[in-house]
Order: structure tokens, then C-alpha cells, then sequence
């Protein structure tokens, strides 16, 4: 019923820009296709089939339509049809049966159309399938999926770069069909329309322009900061085929990354009515509850080869952990919270019980030590390329938020022994870390102490900033901290904020990289982990500035960051290029391999704090 009411509501409001619909007629573009542009959308229609051959969108309402994603469908034609053309809609009738209601009827507002289709009793109607090119824009279906490659209506078709739909359906048992797939020639996401049937005699799909994003008063009005607006909830991408959130929606699910969406989705407005970013992480945590595996995880197969590791990356149990316990305390979920209260204090005992000689600091299972890589292995969290082994900076920041966020959990669940443990872990970890990790010589935090005692120092701006974020480090110190490695960056010459920030400012040698090929940077500085250039992460060692009342630099980075956001630099591919934009060496070349990261949009979060 709530779904239902929800798009009486929208139909309702739709129905008052009818007035103003004689500007945005549809044009007859010539024998085979019908146009209609808006401020919000422009759509072209073929008039021999219900078929896009334009599909572009600005939720801005900028008029910005030079991209259209839309493939070409190479599927036989259904039904025979005979189309109608009024300044108001477009309809598609049987050619045999003209007297009939149109099989698919569309209809235009300046920033929604709807999509109707009837069934009359006759032949089956082919479905509405729209799919869209992956290598010219990383759209996605985002809402809640009851099972592979369905979505339940209402939910979101987002754009990044470019806008969003609020898609409504008025039949309640109606879903989206949903796929994505990059392991083909032309990789796409597709989205299907259910057609009319006996069951489902008169159906309706309305899709709404809208813009998410936090209203952030000191930014309104400024055109600065569209890049920020349009592309916000690019941070969530949903994987059709594991109903999780995932790199892409035709990508990896990486445990490591889910508490990014977690504090992502603190932050994010409610995507449609009654259902918000948090409820897509609890949903993905869900699944992991059911033993779903994730990259970073034992086990976790796919087609590229999965996680060649005996060990759990140190970074998937806290990575799960915050995710878990930020959903409770954002939605105060109590219910949720109890019922799967045992496993995620399972997740904590097997993350606890990886600190060997009891001093608050997890270890990986290999060693860290330098040559000790073999290629076929990898380390200790996501910069899975280099060779984080035994006590992990990074991974230990992550351990100490997780404990922390249990001590809170505990408090909401009344567990006062639960809590005492949690904290006095978190305690001891901090008692130790910084003696731990801090290279006096280097001024800065090192990336991880190996089993040989070695410190492996490579100014890596993320464990610093995370640690300091994070609470790991007294302000005075921090301070002093972030002051080296700003200067450091202007003495290695990185200045082109708008290229993100390296991991690491001085090169990873070999011995210390797990990955022995040049392309993923071993021997090659600047080349993706080994000091390449990427949004990923960048949000923290922004934070941290921010933290530590260094405003001044930190906007030094934002700012030509958010001109990058704005024009597309961190999605897609290079000109005549196979890589991709979500890394580039210091001058800018193109390094990557995804096309779209959604870690490389976390960074926004930094205009919240």
C-alpha cells in the first residue's frame, strides 16, 4: 500500500507541470524517431518499436545531454506496431488490432515520463528493455532486491556525472528486472520493464528527475560544487546478480569496503520514500550474515582468480564490524541489532584472536618481511598490491574504530561485560600503536612493522590520515604529522590536486611489492597502488586536515578535486585508451582498470565534516 501511495503522490504532483508541457513537446525527428528534451532529460524513441535510441539525463536541470549511454538493441522486433504522436505522448498500438488501448503508451513533463502498458487479451507483449553501454557511463540500479536480478519498486536508475530517476510502479507486485556484465564484449547494465499480461492488465512505471545529495547550506548556489551534487550517491553501486553493494555494479563485492558505504550512508538523504542508503548496507551485511564471501575473504571466488590469500585480509572483520554497528546506531534498529548481535561479536572474537602476543595489535599471517613476496599471494588490506604483512597500520586503525563502535553497540543492548572488553582492547591498542608505527627518522607513521621487527615507511598519506581520523593520534602530534607530509608532497612535486592524492609519495621497491607486474606498479612508480594518483582515500587525509583545524589545506585539495568531479576525471575511460581513469600516474596518465571505482567518491563525505 505505501508503494502505492507513494506513486499517487508523485503522479499527483506530475499532474501540475502538465501546464507548462507545451513547451516540451514531442518533435517528429524525422521517418524512424521521436525526440522530447526537457532541462532534466532528453529522449529519443524509434517509431517502429518502443525502443530508446537516446537516453540521456541531467538531474541539474542544465540541459546537459551530450552523453547517451543507451546500446543499441540487437533483439528481433516483438509484436507488429503501428505508432501515434500527439505533443504529449507517444503510442504504440498492435497493427492489426488499432482499436485496441495502445500496448505502450509514453508520456512527457519537463521532469518525469511515464510508461504505461495494457494488456487487452491478446498476444504477449514483449518487454521494455533498456540497456546501457558500462564503457560510456557506470549507471546502476539502487533499492531493495528480494532476489538475483530483481529490484522492487519504488528504487533508483542513477547516472553518475549525469542524474537520477526515481523509478515508481502503481502495481505492487510488479519488480525491475536488473543485470549488469562486464565480462563480455560490450559490457552493459540493463534494466527491463515488466509488460502488460493477464495477471498485470494495466501497468504504469514513472520515472522522477532528482538530484541526491545532503543540502550543505554554505555551498548553495555556488556551480562549483555540481560535481559534488550529481554525483553524491556514486558511492553506491549495486551488483544485480549478488544483490550486494559492490565496486560496480558489474564488479567485486569487497569486504574491506563495505564500512565505506556505512559512513557514506550516515550522511546520505533518503534515496525513495522509505528506504535510504543504510538500508542497502544493512541489506548487503545481510548477506554476508548468510555466508555470502566477499573480496578480502578466504573462499571468495571469481572470474579473475578471487582472494589468493590463506588469511582474511586484516581489514575485512572491521571493515563489517563498523558497517554493522553504524546501521544500528543511525537507525537505532534494536531489533535487527539483537537478532544478529552474536555474529557480528563473532566477527570480533575472530578479529581480536588474530593478535597473537596479546598487545592490542592484530597481525596478518604473513610475515611483511621484504622479499618475501612471491606474486602469488596478497597482503594484509586493500592496497592489495603492496606488501602490508604482520602488524598492519592501516588494518589496526580500522580494528580500533570497530571496537570503539562495539563498546557504543554494547551500550544500546545493555552488555556492560561486553562493553568492558571491547574498550579495554581498544585501549590497548592505542597505548601501543603509536610507539608501534612512528618512524622518528620520517616524522610520520610508517605502513607496517614486519615480522623481522623492520618498519616499512613509504609516507603513505592513507594510514596516517586513517589513524588520525580515527583517534589513533593525539592532536599536537597529528598535527606535526600532517605538516610532514604536506611538505613532503612539495618536495617530491606533487601539486595536481585534481588528479586525487598518491597512497604513497616515495616509490615501493620490489621487495616490498606482491604483484610483479609493471602495469600494477611494481618497478613503476606512479603506476596504480605504487604511488598512483586516485580519489580513493583521498577523503581521509582531507578529514584529517579538516580535524585538526587545518582548513586552508585542506580545501587546497578539495577544491581542484571537486573541478575534476565536475568534468568526469575520475570514471570512465581514456581516449583511445584500455585504461581507465580511476588512476593516473603524477601527469596524469591513465592507469586503471575498473572504468568506475566507487571508492573514489568517498572524498564527498569530507564536505560534511
Amino acid at each position: 500500500m505505501a508503494s502505492r501511495r507513494n506513486f499517487i503522490q508523485q503522479s499527483s504532483l506530475a499532474g501540475i507541470a502538465i501546464g507548462i508541457q507545451g513547451k516540451f513537446p514531442f518533435l517528429n525527428s524525422g521517418n524512424k524517431i521521436f525526440s522530447f528534451e526537457s532541462p532534466y532529460f532528453k529522449l529519443k524513441l524509434t517509431r517502429e518499436r518502443p525502443e530508446f535510441s537516446f537516453f540521456s539525463t541531467d538531474s541539474l536541470g542544465g540541459g546537459q545531454f551530450s552523453v547517451s549511454p543507451i546500446l543499441n538493441n540487437e533483439e528481433k522486433p516483438g509484436l507488429p506496431y503501428e505508432s501515434r504522436l500527439t505533443s504529449k505522448r507517444i503510442s504504440y498500438y498492435h497493427k492489426e488490432r488499432k482499436k485496441d488501448p495502445p500496448i505502450w503508451e509514453f508520456k512527457m513533463h519537463p521532469k518525469s515520463f511515464s510508461i504505461r502498458t495494457r494488456w487487452s487479451g491478446n498476444e504477449k507483449i514483449t518487454p521494455l528493455s533498456m540497456s546501457f553501454a558500462q564503457k560510456i557511463n557506470h549507471c546502476t540500479v539502487l533499492g531493495n532486491m528480494p532476489g538475483k536480478n530483481q529490484m522492487k519498486f519504488p528504487c533508483l536508475l542513477h547516472f553518475p556525472g549525469m542524474g537520477t530517476f526515481r523509478i515508481y510502479c502503481n502495481d505492487p507486485a510488479v519488480t525491475l528486472f536488473y543485470d549488469a556484465d562486464r565480462y563480455v564484449k560490450d559490457p552493459f547494465v540493463k534494466i527491463v520493464l515488466q509488460p502488460a499480461d493477464v495477471n498485470h492488465s494495466d501497468i504504469t512505471y514513472k520515472f522522477v528527475s532528482v538530484a541526491i545529495y545532503p543540502e550543505i547550506e554554505r555551498i548553495k548556489g555556488d556551480n562549483r560544487y555540481d560535481g559534488f551534487r550529481r554525483n553524491y550517491i556514486n558511492m553506491f553501486q549495486m551488483n544485480p546478480r549478488i544483490q550486494a553493494l559492490a565496486n560496480n555494479s558489474a564488479s567485486d563485492n569487497c569486504t574491506f569496503t563495505v564500512f565505506l558505504y556505512s559512513e557514506m550512508a550516515r550522511q546520505t538523504p533518503e534515496l525513495v520514500e522509505g528506504f535510504t542508503a543504510m538500508d542497502m548496507v544493512r541489506n548487503t551485511l545481510d548477506k554476508y550474515f548468510e555466508g555470502m564471501k566477499g573480496y578480502g575473504e578466504v573462499g571468495y571466488p571469481n572470474v579473475d582468480g578471487g582472494w589468493a590469500s590463506k588469511f582474511d585480509s586484516l581489514d575485512s572483520a572491521p571493515s563489517l564490524i563498523i558497517s554493522a554497528c553504524n546501521y544500528v546506531i543511525d537507525s537505532k534498529d534494536l531489533i535487527w541489532a539483537n537478532k544478529n548481535y552474536e555474529h557480528i561479536r563473532k566477527w570480533v572474537i575472530k578479529m581480536m584472536a588474530t593478535d597473537k602476543n596479546g598487545d592490542g595489535i592484530v597481525e596478518y599471517g604473513y610475515s611483511g618481511n621484504s622479499g618475501s613476496w612471491s606474486g602469488k599471494v596478497q597482503p594484509a588490506n586493500w592496497w592489495d598490491n603492496i606488501g602490508f604483512g604482520h602488524d598492519d597500520a592501516y588494518s589496526n586503525a580500522l580494528v580500533y574504530r570497530a571496537c570503539s563502535l562495539m563498546a557504543d553497540l554494547a551500550l544500546l543492548l545493555n552488555k556492560p561485560e561486553d562493553r568492558e572488553g571491547y574498550l579495554e582492547f581498544a585501549g590497548k591498542l592505542k597505548n601501543n600503536y603509536f610507539d608501534r608505527f612512528y618512524n622518528p627518522d620520517s616524522g610520520v607513521l610508517g605502513g607496517w612493522r614486519s615480522e623481522d621487527g623492520k618498519l616499512h615507511d613509504y609516507y603513505f598519506l592513507f594510514v596516517n590520515s586513517t589513524a588520525i581520523c580515527y583517534g589513533l593520534i593525539e592532536d599536537e602530534k597529528a598535527k606535526a604529522i600532517m605538516k610532514r607530509l604536506l611538505q613532503k608532497m612539495k618536495d617530491v612535486g606533487y601539486t595536481d590536486f585534481r588528479l586525487g592524492l598518491p597512497g604513497n609519495l616515495i616509490p615501493v621497491p620490489k621487495e616490498d611489492y606482491t604483484n610483479f607486474n609493471k602495469r600494477f606498479g611494481y618497478d613503476s612508480f606512479q603506476v596504480y597502488e605504487n604511488g598512483g594518483a586516485t580519489g580513493c582515500y583521498a577523503y581521509f587525509t582531507i578529514s584529517a586536515l579538516y580535524k585538526l583545524g587545518m582548513q586552508k589545506e585542506a580545501n587546497e585539495i578539495l577544491m581542484p578535486m571537486l573541478e575534476s568531479y565536475k568534468e568526469g576525471r575520475f570514471q570512465g575511460y581514456c581516449p583511445d585508451s584500455n585504461m581507465t581513469k580511476d588512476w593516473k600516474t603524477w601527469k596524469g596518465e591513465c592507469w586503471g582498470y575498473e572504468g568506475f571505482l566507487v571508492d573514489n567518491f568517498f572524498v564527498f563525505l569530507a564536505l560534511t565534516d
